[in-house]
């Protein structure tokens, strides 16, 4: 059956016991999945997580408005950021929750208080995808309008005075900073009031591991944004070592690694199952960035609902541009540099394709999608450590399919 009509299905069917939260787990026999439909559980997850979440997107409207922010604009931009989302950290909380034995487990979390951490993950990356879009200056996202642009779209056709485009940035700006604290209230929400099984150093870790996240991707963003600054053109190793480090740590952490770990985290299976989770959520995380970067660079824009081409026209020192200088010869490379760093300067589309010509014509595109192929068998490899039986695995494989599956980047 395939994943989507998986998800709509229901059952209640209970999961098996979890192991202990401990440092490390006795690696005895493996969590069991006899019986146990990993994809409707993860259904009915989604759908209460998404419940939570649009709860407390409403409380944070409420809250907006109490303290004086414009009431059309903070229900509209809380609206906005949640429209379109695809649920990816959510789903990746879910299912490494049910796989190392859900609510049944005897120190687990409450499935309600599991969904309230997934809430809050997703919360705070419709928070950063605000700000990555206005440091972007991205158009759109998801198909539509991006906020700030949205804004500004609304300031126009109101006939209002000033900046439009200052307004918009500035709101936009506001609605972001409003969604992350919202995402730490909810996150600690769904730590309090615990069953007594549940270990303090559980706990412990999953705040750790929630702080660790936010710092990470912070600086992973403000490696996004110095690095097109950087004089460095003449060395493609060090621009394609640059891009991984800033996907390592603006992406692949808070999109995978962190759901899944804490999502075996909060089902009681114990630390080292959790650091397992995270290095196969790292490393799928990686290649889910690959792949979104690629996409953003050469798909089409109807099917994606990316602007296409925007990294281009930002000069963003991608892993993909760094794969075309290492295969240009000199003069090429000068004369893609040079292309590349105009900017928006006109003729913004005719660069554009120019550029998208010589990435395809180089060899590039294949050199990183066998970058991509290499995560995905890497991080199945390192999945094979984790004490999970042969159907547990299965979900985790057809999870990352559909994870990194070209509608879902």
């Amino acid at each position: 059956m395939a994943l989507k009509d998986q998800l709509e299905r229901s059952t209640k069917s209970p999961p098996p016991p979890a192991e202990p939260f401990v440092a490390a787990v006795a690696a005895t026999n493996p969590v069991h999945s006899s019986g146990l439909d990993f994809f409707n559980r993860l259904g009915e997850f989604v759908q209460l997580s998404e419940h939570q979440r649009d709860v407390h997107l409403a409380n944070t409207v409420q809250t907006l408005s109490m303290y004086g922010f414009p009431p059309l604009f903070g229900a509209d931009g809380v609206n906005r950021a949640r429209e379109g989302s695809n649920q990816v950290v959510t789903r990746l909380t879910g299912l490494s929750y049910f796989i190392h034995g859900g609510a049944a487990g005897q120190s687990a979390l409450p499935e309600h208080r599991m969904a309230l951490v997934a809430a809050a993950s997703e919360m705070y990356m419709d928070a950063s995808l605000i700000h990555d879009d206005l440091m972007d200056r991205s158009d759109t996202r998801r198909g539509r309008l991006s906020l700030h642009r949205h804004f500004e779209q609304v300031h126009q056709e109101s006939g209002w005075v000033g900046d439009a485009y200052r307004m918009g940035t500035s709101l936009a700006l506001m609605i972001g900073d409003a969604l992350m604290v919202a995402s730490d209230n909810v996150f600690r929400e769904g730590l309090q009031k615990l069953p007594r099984s549940v270990h303090g150093e559980q706990v412990e870790y999953m705040v750790r591991l929630h702080e660790l996240t936010r710092i990470e991707q912070l600086m992973g963003q403000s490696m996004d944004t110095v690095l097109p600054y950087l004089p460095d053109m003449d060395d493609p190793e060090k621009i394609i070592q640059g891009a991984l480090d800033t996907i390592k740590t603006k992406s692949a952490r808070y999109l995978a690694g962190t759901p899944l770990a804490m999502g075996a985290a909060g089902a009681g299976a114990g630390r080292q199952a959790a650091d397992i989770m995270m290095r196969v959520g790292l490393i799928l995380g990686e290649a889910y960035q690959l792949k979104d970067d690629l996409i953003g660079a050469l798909g089409d824009p109807e099917t994606s609902g990316k602007p296409v081409g925007q990294d281009l026209i930002e000069g963003k020192r991608t892993v993909l541009v760094g794969l075309t200088l290492r295969l240009l010869g000199p003069k090429q490379r000068k004369a893609f540099v040079g292309a590349l760093l105009r900017g928006d300067a006109p003729p913004v589309e005719a660069r554009v394709r120019h550029l998208q010509d010589v990435i395809r014509s180089s060899g590039a595109v294949e050199l990183l999608e066998t970058m991509i192929d290499d995560r995905r068998r890497r991080a199945f490899a390192a999945l094979q450590d984790a004490h999970l039986d042969d159907e547990a695995r299965a979900a985790v494989r057809e999870t990352a399919d559909w994870f990194l599956a070209p509608a879902h980047t």
